[in-house]
């Protein structure tokens, strides 16, 4: 037995001498191991992606520690992407024991990271082509809680306790474009920092100062961005790529890790501020936008499958604020919900909140009373049909004090109107009584006025502008077509958008076009009969034909008292698009046998409603005979079917 305890612990002396020799010659030859180990890791990677990554020195210091001299990458045959003169680093080793890797001091000096592209190709592409195809089912079963935990883990692991960059460089080369970012240098010490950036786009220079803090124990971490001098700050490289300008005086962004709850809940919470943020595109509004304040403070919540912004997060809008709530559940089906409830508040701070420029005509408008606003909006994308959009703007002793630019009740009388054409004036005219094609309701025939609400907005003299229903319909349709297939404009709605607004599409526009239709409306500023009456009488029928008169004089050569139920209905058919109005006939000027299932909805429709009797319908015939000048119109044109995707809304 003594010999057997002797020999055991014999083998037990022996095999951790060796362990103790092997470490010794591990840690008197780590260099050279790390460098092996490196060069191998390196002809993967080049083979792999068809690159040229080099690395002049490795060298391992004390027992955690590693700094590496001599970094560059570039594709095959290409330019230099990353060139780094020096990198140190030290890593956590209890972390390490734990199989995370952390990193305490990281210092970086003479980096420069040198992005270029041009029409036929570029020194980063090989980046992303490698791996291209990925298994997509994987987030089929992701636990999104699990994993924004491990991830916010692997961020602030890899945010060191101690950071130091000298004569960090970025430059972006889009053929002549070059856009570039210098720091001299940047320390994060007690979780602090702050530095100042150079910013180059092509001749132009700016001087910015970016400071903050980062807490990793705390999974903390605060940003600002903010001018050197006394200019905004203007973003690069979007004037050049998107034509807009984007200046800013102050960006503020703050995030946390809040907690973990038992549920397996991730809650997440911070803030985005910007101020003096100043907008100009031609898509966003007319004019340069100057918004005093946007922030959101806001509170995430993280479940298995789901990912929710908590009504407890706030959006302020210069002098409103509201609580949303937003829910993202990506799988099985994706379903999304929004849920808005702003009780009571002061109306002119909502109007005040828009900033001068946004409006052509609601500019200075000023209001008195109070306002509330809740929308209900869900939608399983894989059940289009379940969408529910419910949505009001309530009032209370609301009232208009003083109109902005334009006075909203000029409806009421005569009045000049002109018709745009790609930007220019194509016909200006009297909406009233001295316009000899002017025609007052009761001067109209019945069937027109019908066939047009039938056909537009069935509910015109019920609703208050708007229909939920129709814009519910219309997301519906859209959802399905996976495009934009319909909207859920009424009669009102394009009555403001022609007597009130520009022929610029951008989305101020249709703001003030919501706006100005709810005031009208709600207001009673005008009647509806009045609405309808000018309605019928500028819009454009035709190419060129504005007014109902005109129109039926144009096809029919004959009052429009005197219009019939089918050539009512055929002037219902082609406001959508009345420039291709021919496209509606046949080689032999007979209406195409599409055109009869309009019909034959309509009519239906029209029934239903008490507007025309069972014999009339039963009577009409999907035709009509073209007398006026639309007849010798068709004469000049090809009349071929062309494909739907040829005719624009």
């Amino acid at each position: 037995m003594p010999d057997t305890k002797g020999k055991l612990t014999q083998v037990i002396y022996s095999a951790a001498l060796s362990i103790l020799a092997l470490t010794l010659l591990t840690f008197i030859f780590r260099s050279p191991i790390a460098s092996w180990y490196l060069q191998r890791r390196l002809e993967q990677f080049n083979k792999s992606y068809s690159a040229e990554l080099k690395i002049s020195n490795v060298r391992i210091l004390g027992l955690a520690s590693i700094r590496i001299t001599g970094i560059s990458l570039r594709p095959a045959n290409g330019d230099t992407l990353m060139k780094i003169d020096t990198v140190y680093a030290s890593i956590g080793i209890l972390k390490l024991f734990a199989g995370r890797l952390s990193l305490h001091n990281v210092e970086l000096r003479n980096s420069w990271f040198l992005l270029k592209n041009n029409d036929k190709s570029s020194n980063y592409g090989f980046l992303l082509q490698h791996n291209k195809v990925r298994n997509d089912t994987i987030g089929r079963s992701s636990d999104y809680a699990a994993a924004t935990e491990k991830l916010i883990r692997f961020i602030f692991d890899k945010i060191p306790l101690s950071l130091k960059i000298r004569n960090f460089n970025f430059s972006y080369t889009n053929d002549d474009h070059i856009v570039g970012f210098h720091i001299d240098e940047l320390a994060i010490s007690s979780h602090y920092f702050r530095t100042a950036i150079t910013v180059r786009e092509d001749s132009v220079q700016q001087r910015w100062a970016l400071a903050g803090r980062i807490d990793n124990g705390s999974r903390l971490a605060e940003f600002r961005l903010f001018p050197s001098g006394e200019n905004k700050i203007k973003i690069p490289f979007i004037q050049r790529q998107w034509q807009a300008n984007v200046r800013f005086d102050t960006l503020a962004f703050g995030f946390s890790a809040l907690e973990t709850t038992i549920a397996g809940r991730v809650r997440l919470g911070g803030f985005a501020l910007i101020r003096g943020l100043g907008i100009e595109h031609r898509m966003i509004a007319a004019q340069p936008l100057e918004f005093d304040k946007l922030a959101v403070d806001y509170t995430f919540s993280i479940g298995k499958d789901f990912i929710e912004i908590d009504s407890s997060s706030t959006v302020t809008f210069n002098r409103i604020d509201f609580h949303p709530y937003l829910r993202f559940r990506p799988n099985p089906t994706k379903q999304i919900t929004i849920k808005i409830n702003k009780p009571s508040f002061a109306a002119q701070d909502l109007f005040s909140s828009f900033p001068p420029g946004l409006f052509t005509n609601l500019d200075g408008i000023r209001v008195t009373g109070n306002l509330s606003w809740y929308l209900d909006f869900f939608a399983d994308l894989s059940q289009p049909d379940s969408l529910r959009f419910e949505t009001a703007l309530s009032r209370r002793q609301f009232g208009i004090l003083s109109y902005g630019n334009s006075d909203l009740t000029k409806i009421n009388e005569p009045f000049t109107y002109t018709a745009w054409e790609q930007d220019q004036p194509a016909h200006t005219f009297i909406v009233g009584s001295e316009n000899p094609d002017f025609r007052r309701l009761d001067q109209i025939s019945h069937f027109l006025p019908v066939a047009v609400m039938t056909s537009e907005d069935g509910g015109f003299y019920q609703h208050r502008g708007f229909l939920p229903d129709a814009f519910r319909e219309a997301m519906i349709a859209n959802i399905k077509e996976r495009r934009f297939a319909r909207g859920g404009s009424t009669i009102t709605m394009q009555l403001i958008k022609n007597v009130f607004l520009n022929r610029n599409k951008t989305v101020a526009r249709k703001l003030e076009e919501a706006l100005i239709v709810w005031l009208i409306e709600n207001q009673e500023l005008c009647s509806k009969e009045r609405m309808f009456e000018v309605y019928l009488n500028i819009i454009e029928w035709g190419p060129l034909i504005y007014g109902a008169n005109e129109a039926s004089r144009f096809y029919f050569n004959k009052d429009v008292s005197k219009l019939t139920l089918a050539e009512a209905i055929f002037m219902a058919s082609i406001i959508p698009r009345p420039k291709w109005f021919r496209y509606s006939f046949d080689e032999n000027g007979h209406l195409r046998e599409s055109n009869a299932e309009f019909y034959r909805l309509v009519s239906e429709k029209m029934v239903r409603k008490g507007w025309i009797t069972s014999a009339d319908a039963e009577n009409l015939i999907p035709d009509v005979e073209l007398k006026g000048a639309a007849k010798l119109e068709l004469k000049k044109h090809e009349t071929t079917l062309p494909d739907s995707t040829e005719i624009p809304e």
